[in-house]
């Protein structure tokens, strides 16, 4: 093949990858990630809790709109309001709080939906997926919370974002150039080995940069362990959350953020990373939780 032809295909290659990166999305990003970084950063902690509670706020609301969308407002209000609860429960509280309240979640489920279900065939499905929600977004979310309540909180929440935007970053530019074999089309049509691989990599590469810069005292390969389960974990919560929205036969969560969907789309990665940094230091700063 002819040099100047390969060259031409390349670039009608790299211009139609390009294509798939909307530039809302970049639009928005710099609008929203600045003022984000900057509260986080500068902030006091109450600030970053009260960040978690309405991003839990709104993931709730746009995921029972999304699983139960014909449900009764009480149900999905409870849901919401047990969800934000164990939030705080866990920001605020301490582990021997946690138990009695999920005991409470479920006497509380199972009264609501004796009292609300006309068909009896549903309910163990309605109550199963209102429990979902309340352990996957405001059980899963509060974790961010308790990593900014740990030694050197304020930069490992830091530490949490910038890595796992860089693996989703990553992903997305990798899987557009690169990605030629499909990982689960079944959910997820357009992820590849390819992403995964580059979200992994950017995770590392941010990861190491950001503990020179601000983390002396994280040795290289904690750094690379955390990194790499910061990209692994965070591509596993954006597919949870397109397996829901495949079975609801969805593009997006909602419609909140112009070019990138709704909350939840936007919270799915930091779902099951935040837990696993959290559990991760605790071992490595031999805190107690």
């Amino acid at each position: 093949m002819p040099a100047c032809r390969q060259a031409g295909e390349i670039r009608i290659f790299k211009r139609a990858a390009m294509g798939k990166i909307e530039k809302r999305k970049v639009w928005m990003a710099l609008i929203m990630v600045p003022p984000i970084i900057l509260l986080i950063a500068l902030g006091p902690s109450e600030i970053l809790h009260l960040m978690v509670l309405l991003a839990t706020f709104l993931g709730l609301l746009e995921y029972y709109n999304l699983v139960l969308p014909h449900s009764k407002w009480v149900e999905q209000t409870i849901g919401i309001g047990l969800g934000l609860i164990l939030s705080i429960v866990i920001s605020f509280g301490s582990l021997k709080e946690i138990s009695p309240f999920l005991v409470l979640v479920l006497l509380v489920l199972s009264l609501l939906f004796m009292a609300t279900s006309k068909d009896l065939s549903s309910t163990i499905s309605k109550v199963g997926m209102t429990l979902f929600g309340i352990l996957f977004i405001g059980f899963l979310l509060a974790h961010v919370s308790l990593i900014r309540n740990m030694t050197n909180g304020r930069l490992w929440v830091l530490f949490l974002i910038t890595t796992v935007w860089a693996g989703d970053i990553s992903a997305l530019l990798s899987g557009s150039f690169l990605g030629r074999h499909k990982l689960y089309p079944k959910i997820s049509p357009k992820k590849t080995y390819e992403g995964l691989g580059g979200a992994i990599v950017g995770s590392i590469i941010i990861a190491l940069a950001f503990s020179f810069l601000f983390l002396p005292q994280l040795g290289k390969k904690p750094c690379i362990l955390l990194a790499i389960g910061l990209g692994i974990f965070g591509q596993l919560g954006d597919f949870t959350e397109s397996m829901l929205k495949r079975s609801a036969q969805v593009k997006d969560s909602g419609t909140l953020i112009p070019g990138h969907g709704g909350m939840l789309d936007r919270l799915d990665s930091f779902l099951f990373s935040a837990p696993f940094l959290h559990y991760s230091l605790l071992c490595l700063l031999k805190e107690t939780p």
